[in-house]
């Protein structure tokens, strides 16, 4: 499966997911948070399979450049 790389995160905020590498078991990422003119980063580890619950639901959507 080939994914593209940044998607937006829905919910209050603004919220990105940036993937950094890909396994076989999932992926890591990058998780970044903006609000109020402050910027907050995570880095995570995303299983494969909660990933793809998350693209079909709409949790996450690609960000088209």
């Amino acid at each position: 499966m080939r994914n593209k790389k940044e998607y937006r995160i829905k919910g209050a905020g603004e919220q990105y997911l940036k993937i950094t590498r890909e396994t076989q078991a999932g992926f890591s990422v990058v998780i970044t948070r903006v609000e109020s003119g402050w910027k907050e980063e995570k880095k995570e580890f995303l299983p494969r399979t909660l990933f793809e619950t998350c693209l079909r639901t709409d949790y996450l959507t690609p960000i088209t450049a």
